[in-house]
């Protein structure tokens, strides 16, 4: 598979009639946070200054300096050249557009090629996405060139290095945090910005930004969800692997930054069928923390799917009352296959609203004739804000950086100065019956200082 559009693409991005192209225009402007009748997405206002640094205390294990570039990519092209592989915007088509003036180009850096099915299954979605927000957004002028990395570093430079060679005014992507550092030695001494998928926080900084849905954010929500309504503390059943090691240290910070307490936490071996010994040894400690300050005891299960499923009832059965426990989860658990378990009935967890996701894949479905994947969104949001950035002519880091932040399908959003995304994401509390509530919206603004 290459980066080029086949056939069915070409179809669905160019023959939507002017009717269809103008609903669509104005769904995806209300998901935007785009009310007016101006074609140009919105974020909120933006005052013009930059932000002050946070006075939240630094993480534990702060990212790895990053090492010197190897090479400058030299002589960038000023005047835009367009490869067999753009994606022009409707108001171009038919047209010459090496005819129009100050073309600017965003490149996409995806592994289209990857030899797993479900990262092209991710990348094609991104794709799509991005796609979706160009068409929408009716700005002049700009096109996308989708950059197959195949999910492979020296892929990934060699892509960078032509995207730039073509006049590329922006990154987005790639989706692998081992590729995010080559493509940045490339990026970087042009100051061209890096948005990229990846939630390994150690690779942003010196212009990379991660658009991604960090677990970091997804525990601060939650923990502070949980501590203001009066827990005090947490307890964490999850496997050992590295996605648990990293939810128990985010646990750890955040409790210990809101003077709570990480009483117990018991990681279990992902291939251990039921780890019930665990759960005994985990359902002992809450219990007896139950007894004395009942409904201020929480357990963190950061698991998915049929897994979760089977580890998350042993809680239940080994005593643990389930209506003083407060049971929460991670964004794993924002999956309808997992909503109907009976005992997460009355978990919570963070995530990005699902009534404005589920607009987004209303219309996804109609455009591409199936269901978007997780990431699909990350690609529309970073796209739309690109391109209004690009429109602005502010795309430098102070605007990236905005105190104010920016509205996106997946809530309100800003980058810090590190890097670092920081989101304004909802509670979703579990029915039991295939559904969540949400039981406090997301941010509508941010405060100054990010905390």
């Amino acid at each position: 598979m290459t980066s080029l559009p086949n056939a069915k693409d070409k179809k669905r991005l160019f023959a939507f009639s002017g009717q269809s192209l103008a609903a669509l225009g104005l769904t995806l402007s209300l998901l935007a946070g785009c009310a007016t009748t101006d074609p140009r997405p919105s974020t909120p206002i933006y005052r013009g200054d930059e932000r002050p640094e946070s006075t939240r205390p630094d993480r534990p294990e702060p990212p790895k300096p990053k090492e010197e570039p190897k090479e400058t990519v030299e002589n960038k092209q000023t005047q835009a050249q367009t490869p067999a592989a753009s994606i022009i915007p409707r108001h171009m088509q038919g047209s010459d557009p090496k005819g129009f003036e100050n073309i600017r180009e965003i490149a996409i850096l995806l592994p289209l090629s990857s030899s797993s099915a479900a990262v092209r299954k991710q990348a094609e979605s991104i794709l799509a996405g991005a796609e979706m927000a160009l068409f929408q957004a009716g700005i002049k002028d700009v096109i996308l060139l989708p950059k197959d990395t195949g999910g492979i570093q020296s892929k990934s430079r060699d892509v960078a290095i032509e995207a730039l060679r073509q006049g590329a005014d922006a990154f987005i992507g790639p989706l692998f945090s081992q590729n995010v550092a080559v493509v940045n030695e490339v990026a970087a001494p042009n100051n061209i910005p890096v948005l990229a998928f990846s939630t390994d926080r150690t690779v942003a900084g010196n212009g990379v930004y991660l658009v991604s849905l960090p677990l970091e954010e997804e525990v601060a929500r939650i923990v502070d969800w949980a501590t203001l309504n009066g827990v005090t503390q947490f307890a964490m059943f999850g496997p050992a692997n590295t996605y648990g090691y990293k939810v128990e240290a985010a646990l750890r910070y955040e409790a210990n930054l809101r003077n709570a307490s990480v009483i117990k936490s018991e990681l279990y071996s992902p291939s251990e069928p039921s780890p019930t010994g665990a759960a005994q040894r985990l359902a002992t400690a809450v219990k007896e923390a139950d007894k004395y300050a009942p409904g201020k005891v929480a357990v963190l299960i950061p698991e998915q799917g049929t897994r979760l499923r089977a580890v998350a009832p042993l809680l239940p059965y080994y005593d643990v009352n389930i209506k003083s426990v407060k049971i929460l989860g991670t964004g794993l658990w924002n999956t309808p296959d997992v909503w109907r378990e009976p005992s997460l009935e009355g978990g919570v967890f963070a995530a990005p609203n699902p009534t404005t996701i589920g607009q987004y894949t209303d219309i996804y479905k109609q455009i591409n004739g199936d269901e978007p994947t997780s990431m699909s969104t990350l690609g529309y949001d970073a796209t739309l804000m690109t391109l209004m950035m690009l429109s602005e002519n502010s795309m430098n880091r102070a605007s990236l950086e905005r105190r104010d932040g920016f509205l996106g399908t997946n809530g309100l959003f800003r980058f810090r100065s590190d890097g670092t995304i920081e989101r304004g994401l909802s509670v979703l509390q579990v029915t039991g019956r295939g559904n969540v509530n949400v039981i406090e919206p997301g941010l509508s603004t941010f405060s100054p200082d990010g905390f």
